[in-house]
């Protein structure tokens, strides 16, 4: 009898570490598979940008003005095609990105919903696209008129490679379009671990986001100008607050599962005063149980024998009567047990 015992033992115990790792497993395989999504994403939005690559080109050489560039090398054209494309998909591919990644975070939200995450996709798409335009019409010419005119002699002159123009622009567009990510980062955040926008907006917190905004506007624009440095800073100070706003006003309206505890609280607190004024009436004291009134058969049976009826307002089968053997039952109308 003890061997069967022992290989069920032996059995549980070697299974046991198969379903530990097993939730690990699910989750690489989630995780795979929304990688998988991304970079299918990042592909079909690549060849999609190589179909028009010339017209992209065109663009980003723009806010260069006349300066000319070159490439040192056979190979430089094909690399500088291929980061174009690439890029190019990752900044397409940015709504697609933040849905794959709050899906996979899910089960962190709190009350969370596939249409919130659907809305906060599309909401990323569009400040994404905020972001970029904001980087290509305000901050990157700013940047671009300081950095190619500010060394300038007689015996030096700027001889830039394409490839690293358009490192510079992309990445510059691409950071743009991620500082505008901020509001729905508080947005989600606050989901995880609810948010104090009383915090968020008190002296402490502002400084650094104003020190942090200040130290990426130098790092996108060098230029000591004050004013283009508040150009840059000041749509990012004003997002941090966008979303400060929206984190007060999710937080400030009560979410509809809260709603319903709280009629469900006082519908429970109703029917305990009905009980205890029915209870009243019949002259029976209320039990001490909150939901229900609770008395002992014998005092409802003492109190139907006296002459004085009970008012017919009253219920009787509103009570749970307790007999003295612990068992419950219900009992009928006093009219119906008169007629």
């Amino acid at each position: 009898m003890k061997k069967p015992n022992q290989r069920s033992r032996s059995e549980s115990r070697s299974s046991s570490p198969q379903r530990d790792k097993l939730p690990v497993i699910e989750h690489l395989y989630e995780l795979r598979k929304r990688l998988f999504r991304i970079a299918l994403s990042v592909f079909l939005f690549g060849a999609l940008a190589y179909a028009v690559e010339h017209s992209i080109v065109a663009a980003l050489i723009r806010p260069a003005g006349n300066q000319t560039f070159v490439y040192t090398s056979p190979l430089d054209g094909i690399n500088f095609l291929f980061r174009l494309c690439l890029y190019a998909g990752i900044a397409l591919s940015i709504p697609v990105i933040v849905y794959q990644f709050l899906r996979y975070l899910e089960p962190l939200f709190k009350r969370t919903s596939l249409r919130l995450i659907a809305w906060g996709s599309m909401a990323s798409g569009v400040l994404a696209l905020f972001g970029m335009a904001f980087g290509y019409f305000i901050g990157l010419p700013a940047a671009l008129h300081f950095l190619l005119n500010q060394f300038l002699t007689d015996r030096i002159e700027p001889l830039l490679t394409i490839q690293a123009y358009m490192s510079f622009v992309t990445m510059y567009m691409l950071v743009s379009a991620l500082l505008f990510q901020v509001p729905l980062l508080l947005i989600f955040i606050n989901r995880i671990k609810p948010l104090q926008p009383k915090k968020l907006l008190s002296l402490k917190y502002e400084r650094w986001i104003i020190l942090g905004g200040f130290i990426l506007g130098a790092l996108m624009n060098p230029d000591p100008n004050l004013l283009h440095q508040i150009f840059i800073v000041g749509p990012l100070i004003v997002m941090y607050q966008i979303g400060v706003g929206i984190v007060w006003l999710a937080n400030r309206r009560p979410h509809p599962s809260s709603r319903r505890a709280k009629l469900t609280r006082q519908d429970t607190q109703a029917q305990v005063v009905r009980k205890q004024r029915a209870a009243r009436l019949a002259g029976i004291a209320p039990a001490s149980t909150p939901a229900v009134a609770v008395v002992q058969l014998s005092q409802l049976n003492t109190h139907s024998t006296v002459n004085k009826p009970l008012p017919k307002s009253v219920y009787i089968s509103d009570f749970i009567v307790r007999r003295p053997n612990s068992t419950r039952q219900r009992f009928p109308h006093t009219e119906d047990r008169a007629a």
